[in-house]
Formats: structure tokens, C-alpha cells, sequence
């Protein structure tokens, strides 16, 4: 198992989102060396100097009332006896001490071209960025993230006919919170599998081992290749097993993740249409406004690709930490286009709906024969098992037929669809599929929608069709990461 590394949580730059890199300390000090023997050149009076500290340590032992600490004793006499030199580039440092300078003082990480520092926080924050030195994104530097940097409170309540949703820094007075601790989410809308260690990813590469879809390696060099794509057709729970070999921490789109989404979206747009037209300026009040476009979900004769990825990784990273869309042309057998797919970014997420359905781990649909149970998993860094719901909490019920989705419960970040009778302009504009009729038992839910979906597609879209054994040529699941667990108690 990987060590588990703690991520860079600092203010995102251009092309630098989580990247975790060896740090370069660079110390010139000047150092005196004392060299305690039995005998040669000044050994006698070393012995003497050292009698005499014991012998003071001794005294203050025996009379001093509290307790004398003989590390403190220690430290002192020897940041003294250093200070006595009055050599200004001298100076002594206890083991505490010279940790924690090496934590905090101003360095480089190697190669991306940033300056981090340790906040008051205890976490690295980027402070300085030099120009023409994007980071690489190919996993030599680590993963590909989205993050938010700082653990942060959602509560959600109605007064009368209105639903309110908000973040903040500290709980809200007099509303039932829960905390989101600091994470992150793949930037890519997708998971990418490193096929030679069997572990996912978050990074861009067009190399054999990172090759996405069902790592059809016949595909390479035509244009239905897989290289440079996200990972499909695995099972369900692999995504999460391959992202759990990261260590504690890493899973593959955590429900909390993929609610993060989803509020900060609501919040900061003051909508939720995210398929609503982009409207690059912003309101007279410095709102942002609009959507983010339509995505890609109009594409046609998809099944020409066997409904694999179309849209390579790096689509979309030249709007940096921007919001808005990009377009990726996606061109025929002969060359000629078939399809300008829509590439959504929201603050350096892509993908966060269409393209390719996203599995959301950790939440399970019970189909029962009376009504549809959910249910999440009360902790990410325990076990997680999905063929039962034996020590889950029971978050909310769900429609028993398909239908757009008119309202959603946050509770305990389920995000999940508690009733339809809206359209695709009204309320959350997403489409909710179910089908207890025909099909019982536990079932996992897919969010986002997929490339041909149309206006049923976005990120509060929700698909609860499948088992968690099943898989599907258009469906993946993006690495996500937390700082510490984030866990739910009802």
C-alpha cells in the first residue's frame, strides 16, 4: 500500500491544482562541533564543562518546586553557550525547533515553478507562482486535483416557500450543520487507470499504461482510440478498490465529493441549470451567471465508438482555473468532423456532468418491494461494504418512477432525489431514473449523464439502474481524496 501523502491544500494557480512533489530544503548555516573524548587537545576541560551542567541541573532538580524539564535545561544552556560566541550566522536550534523551521521557511518545489509555505493552519499554501512553469500533469508530479483548500460547514433549511443553501468557515447559528473537511476530486470528469501497478488516477497522458476505455489496445492510432481517455467497463466497486491502494484518504467519488459539487455550484451560480447558456461576464453585483453550457451530450451514432470516452483528459485544461466551456472536435474515420463536443469546466473541474456517467461510492439505493431506501457509509477511512447496508444510516427515501427531479435532500450530503414533476428548465433540471418496477435490491447511483443524454443530463442527474457488480463502456468513477474522514452520524 502507498504511503498516504498529505496533499499541497493551497490557493489554486493555472495549471497547478493538487501536486504532491519532494520538497527542496535548501539550509546554510555555520555549525560549531564540540568533540567529547577522553583525551587530546582540551579534554579536561570539556569533562569540567560537563561536571558543571550536571551538577547545576542536580541543584535545580532537588530545589526547584514544579517540574524541571532536562530537555528545556538542556536547550537553554546550549542555545546560550552558542549565543555567547556573538557570531550573528550561529545559532542553535532544539529538534522541535529545527522541524519546525524546515516546515515553515519559504522553498521551492522542484520543477512546477511555485513557492509554498506553511499557514498558520498547519498546511501548505502557495504564495508565489513564476510565469511559463505549468506544472506537469502526466503523473511525474503527482495527481491532477480539484481541491478546496479548507474544511468548510453546509447547512440547508426552508423558510416558507424558499430553500436555502450555505457554506461557512465556522457552523451556522442555529442550523443543523455538517463539516466537509479539505479534499479534492480528479480534474478530469473521470478516472484514469495505471495499468501497470493497478491503482487510479488523476493525470494526462497518452502512454500505454494509462490507457483508458477497456484498455483496448487495438483501437490505438484510429480514431476511436482509447489513449489519453478516462477508464470504463470495470466493475463498479473496482474503482474504489484501485483508489483505496493510495491508502487512507483516497477513494473514487465519495458521495461527499460529488455533493461538493454540486452545492458550491448552486451557491455560486445562483442557479441550478448548470446546462444553462455560459455567460462569461458577470452580474452588476459581480455574480456569476448563466450555466455552463449544454456539455457533451448531444453527440450522435456514438454507438460507432462502442460507447467508449470521445473526449481525451487534457480537453478543456487551457481554461486553467476558469468557468466556462471549451470545444473538442471529434473527427471521423476519414478524418472529418462528426462532432464538436461541448467541454463544461467549472473552476478547473471538467466534465462535472455528460461525456461519461461518474459512479458516486459510499451510498447505496435499497429497491424494495414498498419503497427505495438510501442509505451512506458513516466513514470514508473505514471499510465500506456495498452489498449491504448493515451499519449505514438511512438518509432519505427516493421516487418510485423516473422523472425530473424537483427537490433533492442534502441531508448528510446524500444528494439524492426525494421528488420529481419538474422539467428541464425547472427546479434542479436533471433527470432521475429509477425502475423499482422491474428491478429490486441494493444499487449504486451514477450521477452526470453520458454523451447522447441531452437535457436530462447535469451534475444533480442521478441513475439508480445498477448494481455495484455491474459495468458499463460509459461509466467511470474520478479519484477524490480527504484530509482527514469526513464523517456522518445521523
Amino acid at each position: 500500500m502507498e504511503k498516504r501523502s498529505r496533499p499541497g491544500f493551497g490557493r489554486k494557480f493555472k495549471f497547478i491544482h493538487l501536486i504532491i512533489v519532494a520538497l527542496v530544503v535548501m539550509i546554510v548555516t555555520a555549525a560549531a562541533t564540540y568533540l567529547i573524548t577522553t583525551g587530546g587537545f582540551g579534554a579536561q576541560k570539556y569533562y569540567n564543562d560537563a561536571k558543571a551542567y550536571v551538577e547545576i541541573e542536580k541543584i535545580i532538580e532537588e530545589n526547584y518546586i514544579g517540574d524541571a524539564n532536562s530537555d528545556t535545561l538542556y536547550n537553554a544552556a546550549a542555545s546560550a553557550m552558542v549565543r555567547s560566541i556573538d557570531d550573528k550566522w550561529s545559532y542553535y536550534m532544539s529538534p522541535e525547533e529545527y522541524a519546525a523551521y524546515k516546515l515553515s521557511s519559504a522553498n521551492e518545489y522542484a520543477g512546477i515553478g511555485v513557492s509554498v509555505k506553511l499557514n498558520d493552519k498547519g498546511k501548505f499554501e502557495i504564495f508565489a507562482v513564476e510565469d511559463g512553469t505549468p506544472a506537469k500533469l502526466d503523473g511525474t508530479m503527482g495527481q491532477y486535483m480539484w481541491c478546496w483548500n479548507i474544511g468548510f460547514y453546509f447547512a440547508e433549511w426552508k423558510v416558507g416557500n424558499l430553500k436555502y443553501y450555505a457554506v461557512s468557515l465556522s457552523p451556522i447559528k442555529g442550523k443543523q450543520c455538517v463539516y466537509i473537511p479539505a479534499g479534492g476530486l480528479s480534474a478530469l470528469g473521470g478516472g484514469v487507470m495505471d495499468r501497470t501497478n493497478n491503482i487510479l488516477c488523476s493525470v494526462v497522458s497518452d502512454a500505454a499504461q494509462y490507457r483508458g476505455g477497456n484498455n483496448d489496445a487495438s483501437r490505438d492510432g484510429t480514431y476511436r482510440t482509447q489513449l489519453g481517455m478516462v477508464a470504463t467497463n470495470m466493475q463498479y466497486r473496482n474503482y474504489s478498490t484501485y483508489a483505496r491502494k493510495r491508502g487512507e484518504g483516497w477513494d473514487a467519488n465519495w458521495y461527499v465529493a460529488q455533493a461538493v459539487v454540486e452545492i458550491l455550484f448552486m451557491i455560486i451560480f445562483g442557479t441550478r441549470n448548470m446546462q444553462e447558456a455560459v455567460i462569461a461576464e458577470k452580474d452588476s453585483n459581480g455574480l456569476y451567471q448563466g450555466g455552463l453550457g449544454s456539455g457533451t451530450t448531444n453527440m450522435p451514432n456514438w454507438d460507432q465508438w462502442g460507447y467508449y470516452p470521445v473526449v481525451p483528459t487534457s480537453a478543456g485544461i487551457e481554461l486553467g482555473d476558469g468557468c466556462g466551456e471549451t470545444t473538442f472536435n471529434v473527427l471521423k474515420e476519414d478524418g472529418s468532423l462528426h462532432y464538436a463536443a461541448k467541454v463544461p469546466v467549472f473552476f478547473g473541474l471538467k466534465h462535472p456532468f455528460g461525456h461519461i456517467w461518474k459512479i458516486v461510492r459510499g451510498l447505496i439505493d435499497n429497491v424494495g418491494d414498498e419503497k427505495s431506501e438510501v442509505y451512506v457509509a458513516p466513514s470514508l477511512y473505514a471499510g465500506y461494504d456495498d452489498n449491504s447496508i448493515s451499519g449505514l444510516i438511512k438518509v432519505c427515501e427516493v421516487p418510485r418512477t423516473s422523472g425530473y427531479i424537483k427537490q433533492k435532500s442534502y441531508y448528510l450530503l446524500c444528494a439524492m432525489p426525494t421528488e420529481i414533476g419538474a422539467t428541464a428548465s425547472t427546479y434542479f433540471c436533471d433527470y432521475f431514473w429509477e425502475n423499482s418496477a422491474s428491478s429490486k435490491g441494493l444499487r449504486v447511483r451514477l450521477s452526470g449523464a453520458n454523451a447522447y443524454y441531452g437535457t436530462n443530463a447535469g451534475a444533480f442527474a442521478t441513475h439508480t439502474y445498477n448494481a455495484a457488480s455491474h459495468s458499463a463502456a460509459a461509466v467511470s468513477a474520478p479519484l477524490c481524496f480527504f484530509d482527514a474522514d469526513p464523517v456522518m452520524s445521523a
